[in-house]
C-alpha cells in the first residue's frame, strides 16, 4: 500500500513540476515578445514605452467611463 502512495506522489509531483515549467516558459516567451515589440517600436518609429502606456491608460479609462 505504501508503494502505491509513493508512486502516486511521484506522478503528482512530475505533473505539477511539468505544469510549473510550462508556465515559466510561456511567461518568459511573453516577456521577450513584449520587449522585442517595445524595442522595435522605439527604434523604428521613435515611440517609447511611456507613449504606449499612456495610450493603454486612455483605452482603459475610456472603457470605464461608458
Amino acid at each position: 500500500m505504501e508503494l502505491i502512495i509513493v508512486l502516486g506522489a511521484i506522478v503528482i509531483a512530475i505533473v505539477v513540476f511539468g505544469w510549473v515549467f510550462k508556465l515559466i516558459k510561456n511567461t518568459i516567451q511573453t516577456v521577450l515578445l513584449v520587449a522585442f515589440l517595445l524595442l522595435a517600436l522605439y527604434f523604428l518609429f521613435g515611440i517609447g514605452p511611456g507613449v504606449i502606456w499612456e495610450q493603454i491608460q486612455t483605452w482603459i479609462g475610456g472603457a470605464g467611463a461608458r
